[in-house]
């Protein structure tokens, strides 16, 4: 019998946490029960309910640190600066398809959330949304309409990750990247040099 290795209160929430993460996303909320995380962390019942308090309680927590995190990767890439020649819009999105890569489970939590999320879930992405969308005001500046400019770019944005989410066999960035471009020119009007 191998014996486990004692994990610290910080390391023990995180892979709950992490455990968490994996069944809600390779089968959705409804599969979470607090019984099965602590079977598949190798801990009592007790352990998490010391962590989390509850279902809810952990749920909400899984998704306030997933979305801090995809957030972390979505301000990094709208403040990048952008090289002369290269549109604004499909700039930050190199860098969002960069955040995407380096967090999948995270971003595939909020890009395709699963049935049977708790209401605070649906919650935190419409504020996502709003942020999104106040910093594409931010991003592209100021076209002709703003507010269809915005969503169009927005609903393009979302559905371009979601492809690089879902089969990025067949849609590698650099492929997304120049249908964003694309999109973003007829959008916007811009007509940039591209190199």
């Amino acid at each position: 019998m191998t014996a486990r290795r004692r994990l610290s209160g910080p390391q023990r929430r995180a892979q709950i946490l992490d455990v968490t993460r994996r069944i809600v996303v390779e089968q959705g909320y409804h599969a979470v029960s607090i019984e099965r995380v602590a079977e598949e962390c190798g801990v009592t019942r007790t352990v998490i309910y010391q962590q989390f308090e509850s279902l809810p309680g952990l749920l909400v927590t899984l998704i306030d640190r997933e979305i801090e995190q995809a957030f972390e990767g979505f301000r990094e890439a709208a403040g990048r600066p952008v090289p002369a020649g290269e549109d604004p819009f499909t700039w930050a999105l190199a860098g969002i398809l960069e955040a995407v890569d380096a967090a999948p489970s995270t971003w595939r939590m909020f890009m395709l959330p699963a049935e049977g999320g708790p209401p605070e879930l649906h919650q935190r992405l419409a504020r996502a949304r709003a942020v999104t969308r106040s910093n594409l005001q931010r991003i592209i500046g100021h076209p002709a309409d703003p507010e269809l400019s915005i969503r169009v770019l927005h609903a393009v944005a979302d559905e371009l990750v979601r492809l690089r989410i879902t089969d990025p066999g067949n849609h590698p960035a650099g492929r997304l990247l120049a249908q964003a471009r694309r999109i973003a020119d007829a959008t916007l009007g811009t007509n940039a040099a591209h190199p």
